[in-house]
């Protein structure tokens, strides 16, 4: 007798969706790899030389690009929601909807 958990099919992803929030994702990691096309002092911004200012600016887009790419995942593998002991998705008929109790 097998004591591992049923494991159940979870719905299809979307697998171009998913190849696209790992370009995004890949993005930053080859753009701060080529040192050499940031390894320079001149244009100076408010004082700062052209290697630091352009870190900066990859702190920020870094973190655009992440938020993309979590936000493409999601889209990507629909969520189904499962029963409360967790071994079963739940049928359309089966779901909750919080509107038809009455409350907020």
């Amino acid at each position: 007798m097998s004591t591992t958990p049923h494991r159940h099919q979870a719905p299809p992803a979307n697998k171009g969706l998913l190849a696209l929030a790992c370009v995004l994702l890949a993005i930053p990691i080859v753009a701060l790899m080529l040192v050499g096309t940031y390894a320079k002092d001149e244009p100076r911004v408010a004082g700062f030389p052209f290697f630091i200012w352009y870190q900066f600016v990859w702190v920020i887009l870094c973190s655009v690009l992440t938020y993309s790419a979590y936000r493409i995942v999601l889209k990507a593998r629909p969520h189904v929601p499962m029963n409360p002991e967790g071994d079963e998705f739940l049928d359309e008929d089966d779901r909750f909807d919080p509107r038809e109790d009455g409350t907020r």
